[in-house]
């Protein structure tokens, strides 16, 4: 039976970037993924899922070696934010600090396909590609689990970074707490003949936001929120009708606007494990938690959570019971915290700006203009950022 320090389920954007943590802080790991390892080639088509990845969490990035492998042309930096409400004057606006960005779009794909090639280069992780659990089973001091080849492995701690439909939650029968927005989120690449350089734009409407991420020069990705019952109106609809009705939610003259890819959709919904640690099991990522995507915190999170992690553990003998029960106590405290902060935040803000009340858009827009005035409540924002 193989031994490891930790065992991870699931390789992709919170899995692969958890073993590479984990490798850094010098534990054995041992990270196994269902589908094959994901590679990425310069001339590849773009893919449409993306994540405005906080500037903290690229720095963390940037040091375990895994920024530098993804192409430059696959990330959008941005130093600037624009916020407003299209039924009120509210508005705001965010910078980076001195030479900082405050962010980058960066692809999905190619940030898996980056920190599963920088896991070759790590002695320390074994990885099990088109495999997954089948059972597992723990003890006071260790986890034991059962690969769906019938290979045993053995670990100190096991976890979850499998996704919204986690396996390994339904297995340790862990409960969630789901609750749906009624609301579909399209994507899809945009050409924007005039939008401001390196400025992430969103817009409030009574419908759901619509954002508009850059990448570079005037390749922007848009996440258009919208009711249920007018996603496949929009997502069906021809261009040019298509293209009327976003610049009616944006309200803002970028100049011209030409769709260049393919639309496509998902399902927004807001949803808590009832435990995120039971034992030596601990959930990561949209296995614990997932958020409505209006302020691109979904991935960040997950971030938030393997690097809070990784100082918990780093400098503990995880074979010492009390010592592993303290730490995932204390991580489990601060991640909850802020998990709850944020994603109730973004769950009232959707339901705030949903509301047509006159009393109601007077207040949002004088709020926003408020905080907009007022450097510290910004900075604290900003701070807040990928918590």
């Amino acid at each position: 039976m193989q031994k490891y320090d930790v065992i991870i389920s699931g390789g992709g954007l919170v899995g692969a970037v958890c073993a590479n943590a984990l490798a850094a802080a010098d534990l054995k790991v041992a990270m196994i993924e269902a589908g094959s390892r994901v590679k990425c080639h310069s001339d590849d088509e773009r893919t449409l899922r993306v994540s405005a990845i906080a500037n903290k969490h690229l720095k963390q990035l940037d040091d375990l070696g895994i920024k530098s492998l993804i192409d430059r042309d696959r990330i959008g930096p941005y130093n600037t934010m624009q916020v407003w409400d299209n039924h009120s004057t509210g508005k705001l606006t965010f910078s980076g600090q001195g030479p900082d960005n405050l962010g980058a779009i960066i692809e999905n794909k190619w940030l898996v396909s980056a920190a599963q090639q920088k896991l070759q280069d790590a002695h320390q992780v074994t990885t099990f590609y088109r495999h997954s659990i089948a059972s597992f089973e723990q003890s006071p001091r260790q986890v034991k689990v059962t690969l769906d080849n019938a290979d045993k492995l053995k670990g100190r701690l096991l976890l979850a970074c499998e996704g919204a439909g986690s396996p390994l939650r339904e297995m340790a029968d862990i409960g969630v707490r789901n609750s749906s927005y009624q609301q579909r989120a399209i994507v899809c690449y945009l050409r924007v003949s005039q939008a401001p350089n390196k400025t992430a734009l969103q817009a409030f409407n009574h419908s759901g936001p619509v954002a508009l991420l850059p990448f570079n020069r005037d390749l922007f990705s848009l996440v258009w929120s919208c009711d249920e019952d007018q996603y496949h109106q929009w997502l069906e609809t021809d261009e040019t009708t298509f293209t009327n009705g976003l610049l009616a939610h944006l309200r803002r003259d970028f100049g011209a606007i030409k769709v260049v890819s393919e639309r496509a959709g998902f399902p927004l919904r807001q949803m808590y494990a009832n435990e995120t640690v039971k034992n030596r099991l601990v959930l990561l990522g949209d296995s614990a938690h997932v958020v409505h995507p209006l302020a691109g915190q979904g991935v960040n999170l997950g971030f938030s959570d393997v690097f809070e992690l990784t100082r918990q553990i780093k400098n503990i003998h995880l074979r010492d019971d009390t010592a592993v029960h303290r730490a995932l106590k204390r991580y489990q405290r601060r991640r909850n915290s802020d998990v709850l902060m944020t994603s109730e935040l973004m769950s009232f803000l959707h339901k705030f700006y949903g509301v047509k009340h006159p009393g109601l858009t007077w207040l949002r827009g004088t709020g926003m203009n408020l905080v907009n005035g007022f450097k510290p409540v910004k900075h604290w924002l900003l701070q807040q950022a990928g918590s």
